[in-house]
């Protein structure tokens, strides 16, 4: 497993909500920004060791969630790297927690629990204690301090807390046996003291607000699970949303910051109607009233029926606020906070609330090549009026709605969902095709289906573009077999029958019809590599002609200036060993006539993106983006790094890809080719092409693969890292990889 740091997180001052009536802290906190007021502190409070209602984010790649507190139990299901989880409970370094619908238990080494949200700090309790740069005595002292003195705590990894040592950011670890977490409390002013001037703030011209659905809400960088922290929203703390993509809703702060908020964690609300409800997830979008129930106990089990002989289908904690669908005795038939529809018990919620007028729901739904918008309410009819461009479509209702409210979805074909007078008008990204499931009082279903309209291929210089325009979001499973290249689009139809086309190095495409959608077969001269590049209506493969002339390679040094990496057992920074191969490699591929480029210049330089490129809103603005933004356009990515595990005996050698990348087939073939010569070159055990999130593997816009080629925290690997016989074999059997790929003929080695 394979675990490196994370940067810290500044959090957004937290203000108090003003007290009073009821209604006064509902209109503040759906109406207005809270006002900020002064508080006196107390002496500080020992945190629990249960660290329960915490958050954590996984440090590992793929991390095992148990059954049990050890591993021996059996495994629940699979968390990766930079996904959040809640803390349930933390005992003998073994933490229980709580992943979407997944609860069960991790190793507490594998992820960072959030300190520094909660405001906790860390005295020290022991005389000249070692500061070190990782979590681990294996890492180098970068400092000592003494009892007493007190630290911002970040966050908490096993038996290590990192914390912050100087107000320029600068961090260490410190072993927890040496040290005790506080919180920084605050009491109340005593009775009859004047309350404080309020510094009030304007509320922002929005009408969709988030706010915490627990503690708090994180505000990352970039819509993605893993992307860095830029702040924290605390209870009675808002946003207002600007836009949205998939489960991620972009919102803006008081303070003008920027960035995306996770739609499972925060609730959303109308300013304009704060009776309508909402859910933002990975694949279902609603906008309605119904009547509500909130869940009054801890890890709840959500189940398939309305009984405990019914299998558990997730997991709800205490605050999450249920849609009510109905009852069958003691058990209620809801809809969860992510979209999931199911029966809880009654007496495990809170009494429910009804809807205030006109109950409904608009719910656009995404589960794999299934693609739904489902009205319902309270009408006896309804008609569908598609726009002329097929850029969005009304559904007209006999009713009215008596609201006015409109969300972003940025994901498939939808855009956004409005409910206004009798109407729900859905906006597509860009055209798209549907057909009526079902009209009929009370319900309407529209079923999204791409439509393959046209055909062709471009020659461009030594390349051939093909090009599958559709009406209507489309995606495809790519397969190759020999010089054919299948791609196949679940849910497709054909609007007509294609003739054959033809280009270059493509000696021909044929398109035929299929049981669950329409196939595309490219035929190539010879083994052709290829590249995928998908847009609203179109998808494009780009397939170029053997060798390595002219061929834009990027090579990725991982980590920089500022980031050295993991570190060996004697100190050896994987940024250095990366710098050492990935440069060699760069050598290799130029005198063999690619366009090879380094997404750094130097050993202690920090990324920059390609001349002219700048960051678009929400997206990433430090050195990941920069990397990756140097793919597109190119024919291959490679990011050279190099492994480390708490467990010093493990060793060997893992590539990694990211199966949600349009081009997942080609990385993995190429990344296979790399995984059998730097084995055989080098004698690491073959541990595997490997999916992951990693963004710049994951953000690539072309294929591309991220290689850890050994471990530096294997003292005999680390050692042969320390050899530049070892840098040379590596970027050598890499080019070789990188030649095969290419079938560029004899392989060979410039120069070897």
């Amino acid at each position: 497993m394979h675990i490196k740091g994370k940067t810290g997180v500044t959090r957004v001052k937290a203000g108090n909500l003003a007290k009073g009536a009821a209604w006064a802290i509902l209109f503040a906190l759906l109406f207005s920004y809270v006002p900020l007021k002064a508080v006196q502190k107390v002496q500080a409070a020992p945190v629990p060791s249960t660290f329960e209602g915490f958050r954590a984010t996984v440090v590992g790649d793929v991390c095992n969630v148990r059954s049990g507190p050890d591993t021996t139990y059996k495994v629940l299901g699979q968390v990766t790297m930079g996904t959040t989880v809640d803390v349930l409970y933390y005992e003998n370094n073994w933490a229980k927690i709580k992943a979407g619908n997944l609860t069960g238990y991790i190793a507490g080494w594998l992820i960072d629990i959030d300190l520094r949200s909660k405001g906790i700090t860390a005295r020290i309790t022991a005389t000249d204690v070692n500061v070190r740069e990782g979590p681990g005595t294996n890492y180098r002292v970068k400092t000592m301090t003494t009892r007493d003195k007190v630290y911002p705590a970040e966050v908490k990894r096993g038996e290590w807390i990192r914390v912050t040592l100087s107000s320029s950011g600068s961090t260490g670890w410190i072993s927890e046996t040496l040290l005790r977490l506080e919180y920084e409390e605050v009491s109340q002013p005593p009775a009859g003291t004047p309350a404080p001037p309020e510094v009030s703030v304007p509320p922002l011209n929005t009408d969709l607000v988030v706010y915490p659905a627990r503690d708090t809400l994180t505000i990352y960088s970039n819509p993605v699970a893993g992307s860095s922290q830029l702040a924290k929203l605390s209870k009675g703390e808002s946003a207002k949303v600007i836009g949205a993509q998939g489960a991620y809703l972009m919102v803006e702060t008081i303070n003008g910051l920027r960035g995306w908020v996770y739609g499972p964690y925060a609730r959303v609300a109308s300013l304009s109607d704060p009776s309508i409800q909402f859910i933002v997830c990975q694949n279902t979008w609603v906008v309605g009233k119904y009547p509500v129930s909130t869940v009054t106990a801890t890890d709840v089990n959500f189940r398939s029926g309305p009984g405990t002989n019914y299998p558990v289908i997730g997991s709800l904690d205490r605050g999450d606020n249920l849609w009510v669908l109905g009852t069958s005795g003691d058990w209620k038939q809801c809809v969860s906070p992510t979209g999931l529809t199911g029966w809880v018990a009654g007496w495990l919620t809170s009494p429910t609330t009804p809807a205030k007028g006109t109950a409904f729901t608009v719910t656009a739904k995404a589960n794999g090549g299934d693609r739904t918008l489902t009205v319902t309410g309270p009408f006896e009819s309804a008609v569908v009026i598609p726009s002329p461009d097929k850029t969005s479509v009304v559904v007209s209702t006999s009713i009215f709605f008596n609201t006015s409210v409109e969300l972003p979805v940025g994901a498939f074909e939808f855009a956004s969902v409005r409910v206004a007078t009798s109407d729900v008008t859905v906006s597509f990204l860009g055209k798209a095709n549907y057909e009526i499931v079902e009209l009929s009082p009370g319900k309407v279903v529209l079923r999204f289906t791409p439509v393959v309209t046209s055909l062709d291929v471009r020659s461009s210089g030594n390349t051939d573009i093909v090009t599958i325009n559709t009406v209507g979001y489309a995606w495809a499973d790519v397969r190759r077999d020999g010089d054919v290249v299948t791609l196949f689009l679940p849910g497709a139809s054909l609007a007509d029958e294609l003739p054959v086309v033809k280009g270059k190095t493509v000696r021909d495409v044929t398109v035929f019809p299929g049981e669950g959608g329409v196939s595309v077969a490219v035929r190539t001269n010879g083994s052709a590599a290829y590249q995928i590049k998908q847009t609203a209506n179109s998808i494009q493969a780009t397939f170029g002609v053997s060798g390595l002339e002219g061929k834009k390679i990027i090579v990725d040094p991982g980590h920089e200036a500022s980031d050295p990496g993991a570190i060996g057992l004697t100190g050896l920074a994987e940024r250095n060993v990366n710098w050492e191969m990935a440069v060699r490699l760069v050598e290799l591929l130029n005198q063999a006539g690619a366009n090879a480029i380094l997404t750094r210049q130097s050993l202690y330089a920090n990324s920059e993106g390609p001349p002219g490129w700048t960051p678009e809103p929400g997206n990433y603005s430090h050195s990941l983006s920069e990397r990756a933004a140097w793919s597109h356009g190119a024919d291959l990515f490679i990011s050279i790094h190099n492994n480390w595990n708490y467990d010093r005996s493990i060793s060997g050698t893992t590539v990694y890809v990211c199966d949600r990348n349009p081009n997942a087939a080609e990385s993995r073939r190429f990344g296979a080719l790399v995984l059998s010569e730097l084995t055989l070159s080098l004698g690491t055990r073959d541990m595997g092409v490997r999916d992951s999130n990693f963004y710049v593997v994951r953000e690539a816009g072309c294929p591309s693969v991220l290689i850890e080629v050994m471990f530096l925290s294997n003292p005999v690997e680390e050692a042969y890292l320390r050899q530049a016989e070892t840098w040379d074999k590596t970027a050598q059997s890499i080019f070789r990889a990188v030649q095969r790929y290419f079938g560029a003929g004899s392989i060979s080695t410039p120069g070897v």
